[in-house]
């Protein structure tokens, strides 16, 4: 170990007390949204946050956001300021699923509202400016300049404010930036909290062969702008929007807690990740999204501690540190110092709880890297369900993001059990206990995994995915990802053990091995495509009309119901109460979708 980070075991050991008290139960630094000038560091409390702990997406939505059923106004936002005296409006239930072809509707019947229209405004920044909580702003067909919200006092618990577009599906379209934020987003959440966007298309211009340099950076933004608000946005719901052709992200969110981002489609993103999600965010639920067709990741969950700590030592409270340092000392010193001011969770510290990853699709992303599901310091989440195919990197990704408080850590790391010193002798931002079941990842990549637990991604709990790589590894972990990992269930082709020097006493410290024999190994697509109903790589989605859906020839990975590979052979104690499409499961199959018993 490097002497300049070793010197402190005990204030290292104090703060991985408090991760682990705490977490119960590949980009460079991030531009941020242009703070408010004149807008004065908020004063913060110690009170810890509280996030609720559960494996039921839908019991996570109904204990968490509490939206209300009736509005306090409404107000319309049109584009030649003319509007109805009232207004249908759909009611919003946030556990209605959508039928199983097209977005925007749900399984039943919408029920709608009539409302009497309060006000009306010709943008939306104007309707932005004048709303409060519990307030609902409904757009009417047309083009749009974006906005900004920030926080509204009082908005809360039953007091949502609710953007919706009205119309067809795509008959709502942000296509210019907010006015307001020097054209670098179209729609900005800046320290704003209990704030709900619905249906709308926020449509770019980016493309990767013409990329135009002063196109906005994304779609939507999520900012908590922790160094000037001493605030992070939360309470948040991204629901059956289109965000596509933005020059970086479709969606990026940073300072973040408490996030619903649900049935959008994330698309073509010209530079980066059709979805990022860093800067220390926790508790989230993503779920029923595709990320479809950009640049690099699909969804790439990287909560970076560069960045974050960035942010939270620029907050004036903390300005009488000492100067920053690439060393463990220095990240662990600032994060206790921040803790004492803000409570667990209340600032960016580089890691992220508490997600439930579901029931996405992730398809045709990573031409020029970067994983199709990458995550960077996520810990104690759940990652189930998820379909990752015909993308051109890594699949699941595990790591630390390379950053230099855990470089030490990383190289050499341990080569042999009796070497190993604990979890404190690991790199303290990679992922951690994280349980990743019934996913279906399918790629053909000679350097990059289907499944990858390195960079101190430790603690890994692997049940009953589908995880095929025909030129590389299936599954991939290192030195220092070894600890507690558990593989059973598991359908693959190739496992490798990497690191320097690993020696095989150092897989003593795996609870289940990935090569042992409740996996099967050496399987690929081949062998594989006939265990399915239909096997291809034609796209998930299609775009028309400023909308997409379904592509009716789409492939169908639901199991075949006589495969002996995957129908039943799963491990039973860890299977999801429902597949990808929200079907009910029958039994222990292997993947992302049940087997195709009686369909």
């Amino acid at each position: 170990m490097a002497g300049d980070v070793i010197h402190d075991q005990a204030l290292t050991r104090i703060l991985l007390a408090l991760f682990v008290a705490l977490g119960a139960g590949a980009c460079a630094s991030r531009p941020r949204a242009v703070p408010d000038p004149g807008a004065a560091p908020r004063p913060s409390t110690s009170a810890p946050l509280s996030f609720y702990r559960t494996m039921d997406s839908d019991e996570w939505v109904a204990r968490t956001l509490q939206v209300q059923a009736h509005y306090r106004r409404a107000l319309v936002v049109a584009s030649d300021g003319k509007a109805p005296r009232t207004l249908r409006v759909p009611r919003l239930d946030l556990n209605a699923r959508p039928v199983s072809e097209g977005a925007g509707k749900s399984a039943k019947r919408r029920t709608t509202d009539r409302l009497p229209v309060a006000r009306v405004f010709r943008t939306l920044q104007e309707a932005a400016d004048a709303a409060r909580g519990g307030d609902l702003v409904a757009v009417l067909p047309g083009s749009y300049e974006g906005f900004l919200v920030g926080d509204k006092p009082d908005a809360g618990e039953g007091r949502y404010l609710r953007f919706v577009a009205l119309g067809r599906p795509g008959a709502v379209v942000i296509d210019r930036p907010s006015p307001v934020d020097r054209g670098r987003w179209m729609v900005l959440f800046r320290a704003a909290h209990h704030v709900i966007l619905e249906g709308f298309q926020i449509a770019g211009h980016s493309r990767p062969e013409a990329d135009d340099p002063t196109a906005p950076w994304a779609g939507i933004m999520l900012d908590g702008d922790f160094a000037h608000s001493g605030a992070l946005t939360h309470h948040v719901v991204i629901v059956g929007n289109f965000s596509h052709h933005h020059r970086k992200w479709g969606l990026h969110s940073t300072d973040t807690h408490t996030v619903l981002l649900q049935d959008n489609l994330f698309a073509f993103s010209a530079r980066e990740h059709s979805a990022y999600v860093s800067d220390g965010s926790d508790n989230y639920v993503i779920r029923r999204n595709v990320f479809f067709g950009s640049r690099a990741s699909g969804l790439q969950c990287n909560l970076d501690p560069v960045s974050s700590f960035d942010e939270t030592g620029r907050h004036p409270a903390l300005a009488d540190g000492p100067p920053a340092a690439p060393t463990r000392a220095w990240a662990l010193d600032l994060v206790e110092r921040a803790t004492r001011r803000f409570g667990p969770h209340g600032f960016p510290d580089g890691r992220g709880e508490n997600f439930i990853i579901e029931e996405n699709v992730i398809n045709q992303n990573g031409a020029i890297g970067g994983g199709a599901l990458n995550l960077a310091g996520l810990e104690d989440s759940l990652i189930q369900n998820n379909l990752l195919y015909d993308n051109h990197a890594h699949g699941i990704a595990q790591w630390d993001d390379g950053n230099p408080y855990d470089r030490p850590y990383v190289d050499p790391g341990p080569a042999t059990a009796e070497a190993f010193q604990g979890p404190d002798s690991l790199p303290l931002w990679g992922c951690r206990r994280n349980l990743i079941r019934n996913n279906t990842v399918l790629m053909r990549h000679r350097s990059r995994a289907a499944l990858q637990s390195v960079h101190g991604s430790w603690g890994t709990r692997l049940y009953n995915n589908i995880l095929i790589n025909d030129v590389g590894p299936s599954i991939e972990v290192t030195n220092t990802g070894i600890y507690r990992f558990e593989a059973v269930g598991n359908v693959v082709n190739r496992v490798v053990y990497s690191g320097a020097g690993v020696a095989q006493s150092l897989l003593r410290l795996a609870t289940v091995p990935a090569d042992e024999e409740r996996n099967v190994l050496g399987v690929d697509r081949e062998r594989l495509s006939r265990e399915f109903v239909r096997y291809g790589e034609a796209p998930w989605v299609l775009i028309e009309e400023g909308w997409w859906r379904l592509n009716p020839a789409r492939p169908d990975f639901h199991p075949r119901a006589d495969s002996r590979l995957l129908a039943g052979t799963g491990e039973e104690s860890s299977v999801p109460r429902r597949d990808l499409e929200g079907v009910a499961r029958r039994g222990a199959d292997v993947g992302a979708l049940g087997a195709a018993r009686g369909r």
